[in-house]
């Protein structure tokens, strides 16, 4: 679960590379409220910001991992705005941008689950609909009210790549020999079923190592 924090940075150690495709990962020091703790980022669009001394505010993902919690940095603001470039996360999307995401994935996952023979073709909307429900844990997005079952085909002119479904995007994670593993340790998940948008995701794996 990702949390806003302000943390004033006590030690900063030097970039490693991680892992068989030696991701580039910094690791610091920091205090806030309470404590001091060790935290770390994998996207390097952070790194300039990250010094001894300063003090940052930072959207932090806190997981634990048996006796271990990693604290792992996923945004950085300044004055109220992420440095990161576009591709941050979905907290840089509007609630209706969020909602038809959400309606998008969803009707994708259902498609899926059709091509793989699990799911009757007329039992489609109904499927995506509860999935649909389970992403926003049944409350909608927007505050516009239900919009209607094509809006998930809408997709935003500004965005380079729009995937489908989640077979595309694991489709382009095998075409650039991104492991399972490797994908989540950089989105900070344990299964692809957390991923609400996939154009999101895959520009933090392209950052991460570096696709053009």
């Amino acid at each position: 679960m990702a949390e806003r924090k302000t943390l004033a940075i006590t030690q900063v150690n030097d970039v490693q590379r991680v892992g068989e495709k030696q991701i580039p990962k910094l690791s610091f020091k920091a205090k806030d409220a309470d404590g001091e703790f060790l935290y770390s980022t994998f996207r390097s669009s952070l790194f300039d910001a990250i010094k001894q001394g300063s003090v940052i505010d930072a959207e932090v993902d806190v997981k634990q991992d048996g006796d271990w919690i990693n604290r792992r940095v996923v945004q950085i603001y300044v004055n109220g705005q992420p440095i990161g470039g576009q591709k941050q996360g979905f907290r840089g999307k509007s609630p209706e941008e969020l909602e038809l995401s959400a309606r998008a994935y969803a009707l994708s996952y259902a498609k899926d689950l059709v091509n793989g023979d699990k799911l009757e073709l007329g039992k489609i909307l109904d499927q995506a609909t509860a999935f649909h429900k389970w992403l926003t844990n049944g409350k909608p997005i927007s505050q516009k009210g239900d919009e209607s079952q094509s809006e998930p085909q809408q997709q935003n002119p500004t965005t380079e790549t729009v995937i489908q479904n989640i077979t595309e995007f694991k489709g382009l994670l095998s075409k650039h020999k991104v492991g399972t593993r490797e994908a989540y340790e950089i989105l900070s998940i344990n299964s692809f079923m957390e991923l609400v948008d996939l154009d999101e995701a895959w520009g933090k794996i392209k950052e991460a190592r570096k696709i053009e």
